[in-house]
């Protein structure tokens, strides 16, 4: 059953055009975003607070690239 939903969700990402794709990407960044930000709210520990920093900083790096694609799509 699992494999049958993968195969679905995957043959729709696959009809899915290169703005739509970018526009659940660029959704599903901004959902790990809150997590991080989270996870940083409840890190006790240093270590546990510079990871959630630097789990932040990727996604939003990772997140201004999405949006600077989509806007090159868009043009």
């Amino acid at each position: 059953m699992k494999k049958l939903i993968k195969a679905i969700k995957y043959s729709r990402l696959r009809k899915m055009n290169e703005k739509d794709l970018l526009i659940k990407e660029i959704e599903n960044v901004r959902f790990l975003i809150k997590i991080a930000y989270f996870k940083l709210s409840i890190a006790n520990e240093n270590a546990l607070v510079e990871s959630a920093i630097l789990e932040l900083r990727s996604l939003e790096v990772k997140h201004d690239y999405l949006l600077n694609k989509l806007k090159e799509v868009n043009k």
